[in-house]
């Protein structure tokens, strides 16, 4: 009904998702930077889906820069700066639903309240939190990785496995989140043991 806005990759919509025409706003994020989230290109993006109005969810799919802009956009105040919205940390308030589709193996930032950005500005990367970020809800559709380019993958998942060693190693661990973080790397390391004897082209089944 034309009240989602999408925020996505032009590769990824269009082979997916152009077919089913759906009824839904669409924003490219590589036509406004590329690389790790900024402050510019945030406030870029908040521009184009304020043109676009009449939204009232907001479905990220793709990676964590897309994932990234996508929270800050559902707390995103009316001056549409990033500044404010650091400046109202733990104060910001949901204005839409978000939804949020992963399509990197990496850190499980679908299901975190934090988003990472280069304030150009300041000349440094800072976290931007808030429990107001929390996706609705987060969705892993396995179909959307298969054209991961292998580079892709190969980095996010060295930064999940980065991530899960992380896990394991710091003084807050306990017995419980090392569960996770010991089969994250068993997980991890057998994968890459099948690419190293397979190839690969074996990599989509492991997907």
């Amino acid at each position: 009904c034309g009240q989602d806005l999408v925020l996505t990759n032009q590769y990824i919509y269009e082979p997916y998702f152009a077919p089913l025409e759906l009824d839904v706003k669409v924003i490219y994020q590589e036509r406004y930077g590329s690389g790790e989230p900024t402050d510019v290109m945030a406030e870029q993006i908040f521009t184009a889906a304020a043109k676009q109005g009449g939204y009232r969810r907001i479905i990220a799919i793709g990676g964590g820069t897309i994932i990234d802009i996508a929270k800050a956009m559902s707390i995103c105040t009316e001056n549409k700066k990033m500044d404010s919205l650091y400046a109202a940390m733990p104060e910001l308030k949901k204005n839409c639903k978000l939804i949020l589709v992963p399509t990197t193996c990496g850190t499980g930032s679908e299901m975190t309240n934090v988003a990472v950005f280069n304030r150009t500005r300041m000349g440094t990367k800072m976290g931007l939190v808030s429990e107001a970020m929390y996706a609705d809800q987060a969705v892993l559709i396995p179909e959307l990785m298969r054209s991961l380019p292998f580079g892709v993958f190969a980095s996010s998942s060295i930064d999940a496995l980065v991530h899960a060693v992380e896990s394991c190693l710091s003084p807050k661990a306990t017995p419980y989140t090392r569960i996770f973080g010991y089969k994250a790397i068993e997980m991890i390391l057998s994968g890459y043991q099948k690419i190293t004897a397979n190839g690969a082209e074996s990599l989509e089944p492991l997907l």
